[in-house]
């Protein structure tokens, strides 16, 4: 197996990826994105069904014998956040930035698809490969809503495979846990009620700040002092909102946070204590309070099968000593959707430069990404499904 893709493909997904990089748009909104996409899959002449779950393409490559079909999925959407860095191709599209790697994601499901071409797979192997691109990872389930669309219902997915950039991670090296991969995430909605009036005179007051302020520091006693110490949870508040002036007691205060858990009964613990907690408070200091929960993206559990596959070719294409077991992440990813209809295993891509070492990690304003980890994604990923379907 040739160690790097020829100079004029590797061009060509440089191009790709910083394209996309130039013009990132929100979940449900990538209607550029997806045209791009697709203008590449007929340079291609790869068939493809456009607007699967709102903006989602999907594309199908058959080879000439039969066999198993699995699929490869890439998301497509970027988050609402204003780019740092000074590089030419920098996003265009103010407040929008392909901050988490969904560029490279989707320029390295190209670069397959070119791989497998270029590589006369249809002519010399078996099976067939499905291509996803999809939109909303980013809070939008945009995973959910393309099976919900029943593109995939006539479909016999044995299993489906995605990587994530992990710039923790030098490029060249990959990542994955064994089994459990992402945290289950849900939403925390609080509002407290209490009397507002001056703030020379707090006693004529019911002040819903101060048993926010209590409820926050309480919270966080569930994960240290209620959990056991080898479990894993998070509760993060990340908005806190209330008054409109110095002086003011306010009337209301609301919370907004998540949870995040990697197993059902540790979940439905917290909740309850999350709920006890909050009606404790209200109690307190003499205010309502409610608590509203929205359930998010489930626990991502990779398949084991399809995790030693990965690790087998993965150090036949990166070596061995590039291969790394992981602990699951409490990121959430609906990516899990898909493993929970076919099986499948999610792969941490390194892809900082090895020179620079870690600098900014996903979501920073500051992301960016070594180019090259787009040969190793290519490579990699080109190699593990064509080997699962000749082994299948």
């Amino acid at each position: 197996m040739s160690r790097t893709l020829p100079d004029d493909f590797f061009k060509w997904l440089v191009e790709l990826r910083r394209w996309f990089h130039q013009f990132p748009e929100p979940a449900y909104k990538e209607v550029k994105t997806a045209a791009k996409i697709c203008e590449t899959l007929d340079t291609l002449k790869v068939p493809f069904q456009a607007g699967v779950g709102g903006t989602g393409v999907v594309a199908k490559l058959r080879a000439k014998r039969t066999g198993p079909m699995v699929a490869f999925r890439a998301d497509m959407d970027a988050l609402t956040l204003e780019e740092k860095n000074d590089v030419p191709y920098k996003s265009r599209n103010q407040g929008f930035m392909h901050a988490c790697g969904h560029d490279g994601h989707m320029t390295i499901a190209l670069g397959v698809i070119r791989w497998l071409i270029e590589n006369r797979w249809s002519h010399n192997g078996c099976g067939e490969i499905v291509f996803i691109f999809q939109p909303a990872e980013e809070g939008g389930a945009g995973a959910k809503a393309m099976l919900q669309s029943g593109i995939f219902d006539a479909e016999p997915i044995k299993a489906v495979f995605a990587g994530h950039m992990y710039p923790e991670l030098p490029m060249g090296h990959i990542r994955l846990a064994p089994e459990i991969s992402n945290a289950a995430a849900d939403s925390l909605f609080i509002r407290l009620k209490g009397k507002g009036g001056h703030g020379a005179h707090p006693h004529h007051c019911k002040d819903p700040i101060v048993a926010g302020a209590y409820l926050i520091t309480q919270l966080q006693s569930i994960i240290s002092r209620e959990l056991p110490p080898l479990e894993n949870a998070v509760i993060s508040i990340g908005r806190f909102q209330a008054g409109t002036a110095s002086n003011i007691i306010p009337e209301e205060a609301v919370l907004e946070g998540t949870l995040r858990t990697l197993k059902p009964d540790i979940r439905i613990e917290i909740i309850k204590r999350l709920e006890d907690m909050v009606e404790g408070v209200a109690r307190s200091f003499g205010i309502s309070a409610t608590l509203n929960i929205t359930e998010g993206y489930p626990v991502l559990v990779n398949n084991p099968v399809l995790v030693e596959h990965i690790v087998t070719c993965a150090k036949e294409v990166l070596g061995a000593d590039n291969v790394h077991s992981g602990l699951p992440r409490m990121g959430a990813e609906d990516f899990a959707y898909f493993c929970q209809e076919w099986g499948g295993v999610m792969v941490g891509i390194g892809c900082h430069d090895s020179n620079k070492g870690f600098q900014h990690g996903l979501h920073s304003p500051y992301f960016d990404l070594d180019e090259r980890v787009l040969d190793v994604g290519t490579r990699l990923f080109g190699y593990v499904l064509t080997q699962y379907l000749k082994k299948s």
